[in-house]
């Protein structure tokens, strides 16, 4: 499976918007400068994100973008099928062969389903801010508070099993 730039972008510009929560409304500019995205790639990915119901644009003078819902019940298969248009996994690895692609009549098929059943899983599972928070780089022993986030100690670079 290979995801799009724009899915790996929207992904870690909903992260930037997790960690920097009381920060928010937070500008596109700002995210695009701070995670390395080009601003209007990202402004057209934000605006799609916006069209589905995942963040809002708040307009005028603390212009920027917040989260539509809490981003705890935003899973990453919403945001991944936002972006993608649709399901990532809804055809069969071997959609181009004569053997009619049912689990029962192709060992292939029924692999595949089965392994992307599970991966489909994991993103339902992971909301966007478990992914922001587990993400390597800002690891941290326990969800921050969100209006208290001076105590809290990175793990960065510390292994999870």
């Amino acid at each position: 499976m290979k995801i799009s730039k724009s899915s790996a972008y929207a992904l870690h510009a909903v992260m930037y918007m997790v960690r920097h929560r009381t920060q928010l409304p937070v500008a596109s500019e700002t995210i695009a400068k701070a995670e390395g995205i080009p601003a209007g790639y990202l402004s057209k990915i934000l605006q799609k994100l916006t069209r589905a119901g995942l963040i809002k644009a708040v307009r005028g003078k603390k212009r920027g973008y917040i989260f539509a819902r809490q981003p705890g019940e935003i899973s990453m298969s919403e945001l991944l099928e936002t972006i993608e248009d649709g399901p990532l996994f809804n055809d069969c690895l071997l959609r181009h062969c004569e053997c009619g692609g049912t689990p029962q009549n192709c060992h292939i098929y029924s692999r595949w389903i089965s392994a992307t059943k599970s991966i489909n899983e994991l993103f339902d599972e992971t909301s966007l801010e478990t992914a922001a928070w587990n993400h390597p780089e800002h690891r941290f022993d326990s969800l921050p508070d969100v209006v208290n986030t001076k105590n809290i100690k990175c793990l960065k670079n510390k292994k999870r099993i």
